[in-house]
């Protein structure tokens, strides 16, 4: 994780280094296009002000030589022929004490010129503008600045090492800002990877303490979930094991501790019959418990094909009251008499209704009554069995539909047949739910699609 870190230092860096170095280049252009242009916006305004007055028979000559010294360079001021007039301030060699005859010529005729000349003084390039002066639409003079670029090529180099400056903080800031920007992505990586590490171990006790409200947050709070989910899913397969195995020992002991007693030939001809009875009783009820654990299997195993056809509801709940009317007894059953049809895997909802009917036998007493109802409603059909036996606590409600959970035994010890029911019901994709009170008996209502 240090490798990402480092990598993500290292790249925010290039990245801020190469802004940084490219806003340093573009300021300091950016500045001495400024003073440049600044310095030819004064040059003109001066050769105005002397041409202002050399028309109007002022004294411009003070004027040019106050220009001179501000400028730090030489104004000169030629006829109408071309001769010099007069020329102030700093004598300098080159262009300014012998200007070509052509470029004099060009500003009596008219032109305005502003250009750099090459050649230097004291190693400091040479702006020279030259302006006609103009008095009644004719030229009567020509007046030539020349100025130094030294003090402005200083100005800028001392703005351009400010901005260097700058630019060593800024790039400072920047490292800092980076380290804390990985800093930021890293910690609560390294925070989920020692998460997915304890997760890994087998401890889904964890909690991930990360605070961001990004995609890193998002994936924080998606692998706690998952821990949570993990947990519950770890518990449920320690009880179903805890249960399973309760649920085998049990017929398995009588059925040892019948068949010792009948080895031991310590028992009478009645007896001997009654412990065979007892024992097949058992086996039988060992394999039907090993028939729901592999059904149940199967079931959530998603390998069972579904073979959808119509079904009449109707016919179905018949043939289920048929085939338990052996535990029936005295109880009563109450069937819808509209036939509904519905299409679904007609031996697998005869497996889970069957099962919600037997849990409802099992909880009433010999005389109760059992109410089966089914009705469309807009795009389903609902399917409600209700008894009036002893109901459901409302606190064991929530437990009703897990493996071998039984509303009789505090430790959740019980049978499979509502968790086969629900298995069975969710693959048609509906929908099974239990309403209930202590005393009143308990409804099962069904939803499936039409």
């Amino acid at each position: 994780m240090r490798r990402i870190s480092f990598k993500l230092l290292i790249y925010t860096l290039i990245l801020l280094f190469c802004m940084l170095a490219l806003s340093f280049f573009l300021q300091g252009n950016i500045i001495t296009s400024g003073f440049k242009a600044n310095l030819k916006n004064k040059m003109i305004q001066y050769a105005k002000d002397i041409s202002d007055k050399f028309k109007n028979n002022l004294d411009y000559s003070s004027e040019a030589n106050n220009i001179a010294n501000i400028i730090n360079g030489r104004v000169s001021i030629y006829d109408s022929n071309g001769s010099l007039i007069e020329s102030h301030g700093r004598f300098m060699f080159g262009r300014t004490r012998n200007i070509e005859r052509q470029t004099i010529l060009d500003v009596l005729s008219g032109k305005t010129i502003y250009r750099t000349d090459q050649r230097t003084f004291q190693g400091s390039t040479l702006i020279t503008l030259g302006m006609p002066i103009i008095n009644n639409n004719k030229i009567i003079a020509a007046i030539f600045i020349h100025t130094p670029l030294h003090d402005i090529q200083n100005d800028v180099r001392n703005v351009k090492n400010q901005i260097f400056i700058l630019f060593i903080a800024a790039l400072l800031a920047s490292i800092i800002g980076a380290y804390m920007l990985s800093s930021l992505f890293t910690k609560p990586i390294l925070k989920i990877i020692d998460a997915a590490k304890a997760i890994a171990k087998g401890d889904y006790n964890v909690k991930i303490d990360v605070k961001n409200k990004d995609e890193i947050g998002e994936l924080a709070k998606t692998i706690t979930f998952m821990a949570q989910n993990l947990s519950k899913t770890e518990k449920l397969r320690r009880d179903f094991i805890a249960n399973t195995t309760h649920e085998l020992r049990t017929p398995l002991s009588i059925i040892k501790s019948y068949a010792e007693a009948i080895y031991d030939d310590i028992l009478n001809k009645d007896q001997i019959k009654e412990y065979a009875y007892s024992i097949m009783i058992e086996a039988d009820h060992l394999n039907n418990l090993i028939n729901e654990i592999l059904e149940l299997s199967k079931l959530q195993s998603g390998t069972i094909q579904l073979n959808i056809r119509p079904i009449s509801l109707k016919n179905l709940f018949n043939e289920i009251i048929s085939e338990v009317n052996i535990i029936k007894g005295n109880r009563k059953f109450w069937l819808f008499e509209d036939d509904i049809v519905t299409k679904a895997d007609g031996k697998l909802l005869k497996r889970a209704f069957s099962n919600i009917i037997i849990n409802a036998i099992h909880h009433t007493n010999d005389t109760g009554n059992v109410y089966i109802k089914a009705e469309k409603e807009n795009d389903h059909i609902k399917v409600s069995i209700k008894d009036d036996g002893e109901g459901i606590d409302e606190a064991d409600l929530p437990y009703i539909f897990n493996r071998f959970y039984s509303k009789s035994a505090k430790k959740g010890i019980g049978g499979l047949g509502l968790s086969i029911a629900k298995e069975i019901i969710q693959m048609h994709n509906g929908e099974i739910s239990v309403f209930s009170k202590k005393g009143e008996g308990a409804e099962f209502v069904v939803k499936l699609k039409c």
